[in-house]
């Protein structure tokens, strides 16, 4: 087991952006060494300026109570470069990694999906580091389990998430637990998540329904209609994805939805948020818009009914 506190990366030598055990990025010297790998931002502008503004986006939020105190008491509160270092900047969300040129390891032996990158001790026993690097506002954690603890009122993110399944819409899967639901993790050492904030495929502060269509297509129209029904006001760029091939970087399909925490934002019959929604898939997908909205209009919630029945009333359905 790697120890946090004594690993480090030589600065004399070339730092290098992984993908699993294929060098990607020599991020001292800007050099691309596999595009295909890159990730999606890094494509689209192969620089170092890139890397770092790639790097932000996987950095958890200052929000998120746990890893602001897992990074100050395990790690000391040093600049982010230090941290990325002793952890190699791992996440649970995709296989990239950062390593010295000439450091013999592989990422076999420091990645969570493999190993014990570390065991965490008292009120952080069972923690892992990936907790540093999953983004959001709520608090949140990485635990041995392989699973992402979210903490606070999220109870309704499991209802979301039995009506996904009810309509036949990929869904991440979750669990209750004491102060919160774990949920569980939609990637793997074969397929990584990358977030649309990071594809560089999509404008993170400038996209509306268009784009989320042009891009994914019907399984897009089931994420703006699902997050109508339930009223999720935060299907912002950091919140859906793609799902990518670590070994050939190849971008198989829309991830399952996540992150559902924000439903009942809006409690009303009707908004903006459902009529966008409905106006803009009814067109292409009319069969999609109806047979969620039918299923959720006899699902055992009173908002999600509510909301369902207004866009039957828009779709003219019976």
């Amino acid at each position: 087991m790697i120890d946090p506190q004594t690993m480090h990366l030589n600065t004399k030598d070339h730092i290098m952006l992984m993908c699993r055990n294929t060098p990607v990025y020599d991020i001292t010297q800007n050099i691309v060494i596999s595009e295909c790998l890159l990730p999606g931002l890094m494509q689209k502008y192969p620089d170092t300026a890139t890397f770092y503004t790639w790097m932000k986006y996987r950095y958890s939020s200052g929000t998120n109570t746990v890893a602001r105190r897992l990074k100050g008491i395990t790690f000391g509160q040093g600049a982010r470069k230090r941290i990325n270092a002793q952890t190699h900047a791992l996440s649970f969300c995709d296989c990239y990694w950062l390593k010295s040129e000439d450091e013999e390891i592989c990422f076999e032996d420091v990645s969570p999906y493999y190993t014990s990158f570390w065991d965490g001790s008292g009120e952080f026993k069972g923690q892992a580091v990936p907790t540093l690097y999953v983004g959001g506002a709520l608090s949140k954690e990485w635990k041995r389990d392989g699973r992402l603890y979210k903490y606070g009122d999220v109870a309704i993110e499991l209802q979301c998430i039995e009506l996904c399944n009810l309509c036949g819409v990929p869904a991440e899967t979750a669990e209750l637990v004491p102060g919160g639901i774990a949920v569980c993790n939609i990637t793997s050492a074969a397929v990584m998540l990358e977030q649309a904030d990071q594809s560089g495929r999509i404008d993170p502060d400038n996209f509306d329904e268009r784009d989320i269509l042009q891009q994914f297509g019907r399984a897009g129209a089931q994420m703006l209609i699902m997050d109508a029904i339930t009223g999720n006001g935060d299907r912002h760029a950091g919140n859906f994805g793609w799902l990518r091939d670590t070994s050939t970087g190849a971008y198989l399909k829309m991830a399952p939805l996540y992150d559902f925490d924000h439903a009942l934002d809006s409690a009303r019959d009707s908004d903006r948020l459902l009529t966008d929604a409905v106006q803009s898939c009814a067109a292409d997908y009319p069969d999609t818009v109806i047979n969620i909205a039918k299923t959720a209009a006899v699902y055992n919630h009173p908002v999600f009914g509510r909301r369902a029945k207004t866009i039957l009333d828009m779709m003219n359905a019976d």
